[in-house]
């Protein structure tokens, strides 16, 4: 299919007499032997050709950049596969590479040529070298300065591809980090999710470090000495995220769905950990609310994350230090499954990276059979085993009263009162006290009771 579209966008720059080059990181993907479902156009007209096609294709056709003379257009062919047309920078397609960012970017195949398959390289900056040598080196000139974005996005390639980055580039990064704070907001956030969505993401956050980037982008872990134990910590997380079978909690296909749904913000959260210790206090029945106003959520408010994104993390962080801070003793007594089913009740969004984020904060992880005996991990080990097999099947059913039953039953009106009268009976339902809408009437019958007892 991406070969028909190939060769019609072919004809149409043809009958227009343009000539279009496939340029970038198609091409240093398809040189390394990654996928790619991004095909990266140059040429001159770029906007006409954009539009041109969509229409032709009945294709969504997305505005990149509008900029006169830097147009960048994206025809999505489907999902997860673009077609982006990019105004050619200067009068030839050497003049346009060397205004790009990095040698291993700074390619270019005319298109007929790339649709024959013939691999006849435009490489003025030896950029096929450094791919072999496993090198990001920044193109000569003011690269960073024009745009200093580049510099976060020397340490994304390092992650993605497992490259190093080259002595003279990391010399430029660690005069200019501080130009990184002209980028927006957005287009730093959109960069680090990238970088910390990668299979490994330690080793390039920590040359972020080195390098003094870090610190212009998070100066706020800075501050009391934190960085580098936030550091190890993300190491940490990054070991039990790639291994979650170590500490030897179950079901493990489970746990690691849910670890790796969103892994970039698991990264970032373990970065933030300690830059507050402070767990808000909860009263029995209510639900955790989300508090954008910790020092994260700052953080994380002017970089512009979503509100999704600063909820989860802070979840997760407060889980954490819940568990850390509670003396949880797992035994059969009523009074003690109480408490669980109080905890996971109100770390429940957070409950899974919050765990294992408590694991990681320690100066080093047991090996395999130090986790056997380890306190935290055991403990670790029954939240999970009762959230996944008692906690959540009966979440799933359907409660047995409701508010309005409450109302209806008792002649009671809504009040404070009643998250606490819900919250004792959703207690029982799970914990296997009541199994009937009958048990659950006679027992929120003395729920109540006490309740107006206890408020009279």
């Amino acid at each position: 299919m991406i070969e028909k579209h190939l060769q019609n966008i072919l004809r149409l720059s043809k009958s227009q007499k343009l000539k279009l080059y496939v340029v970038g990181g198609t091409l240093r993907d398809l040189i390394l032997g990654r996928q790619s479902s991004d095909y990266d156009f140059a040429v001159s007209g770029a906007s006409i050709l954009a539009k041109q096609y969509a229409h032709d294709t009945k294709s969504v056709l997305v505005p990149l950049d509008t900029t006169p003379g830097r147009e960048t257009f994206r025809v999505v062919i489907k999902k997860n596969v673009y077609f982006d047309f990019s105004e050619l920078q200067g009068s030839t397609i050497e003049s346009d590479l060397s205004q790009r960012d990095f040698s291993i970017n700074a390619l270019a195949v005319s298109l007929p040529n790339f649709i024959k398959g013939i691999n006849k390289y435009i490489d003025p900056h030896k950029g096929k070298d450094d791919m072999k040598s496993k090198v990001i080196r920044v193109l000569p000139g003011s690269i960073f300065s024009k745009d200093p974005l580049r510099m976060l996005r020397a340490f994304r390639f390092m992650s993605a591809l497992e490259f190093q980055i080259e002595s003279n580039t990391l010399k430029k990064i660690k005069t200019l980090h501080p130009k990184i704070n002209r980028v927006s907001p957005e287009r730093i956030w959109s960069e680090l999710n990238l970088l910390l969505n990668t299979k490994k993401a330690t080793p390039s956050i920590q040359a972020m470090d080195d390098s003094g980037l870090l610190k212009s982008i998070f100066p706020e872990l800075y501050k009391n000495e934190n960085a580098s134990s936030c550091l190890r910590i993300m190491s940490h997380v990054e070991n039990l995220m790639t291994n979650p079978k170590q500490i030897g909690a179950k079901p493990l296909t489970k746990i690691k769905k849910v670890l790796l749904k969103e892994p970039q913000l698991l990264r970032l959260g373990s970065m933030l950990y300690l830059s507050t210790k402070k767990s808000s206090t909860k009263q029995i029945g209510s639900n955790r609310k989300p508090n954008r106003k910790t020092n994260p959520g700052k953080i994380l408010s002017e970089l512009r994350a979503s509100n999704a994104d600063i909820d989860f993390i802070d979840a997760m962080i407060c889980c954490s230090h819940s568990f850390a801070s509670s003396k949880l003793k797992f035994t059969d007594n009523y009074a003690s499954r109480s408490k669980l089913f109080q905890f996971v009740h109100q770390n429940e969004q957070g409950l899974v990276p919050g765990l294992y984020l408590h694991l990681a904060n320690r100066l080093d992880l047991p090996d395999q059979k130090g986790w056997q005996t380890d306190p935290s991990a055991i403990g670790v080990q029954n939240i999970l085993d009762f959230f996944f097999k008692t906690y959540l099947p009966a979440k799933r059913k359907k409660t047995l009263l409701n508010g309005n039953d409450i109302q209806d039953i008792f002649k009671i009106k809504p009040s404070p009162t009643f998250a606490t009268i819900l919250y004792k009976i959703e207690e029982a339902r799970v914990l296997g006290v009541i199994n009937t809408r009958t048990q659950a009437i006679s027992f929120a019958k003395n729920v109540v009771q006490k309740t107006q007892k206890d408020t009279n």
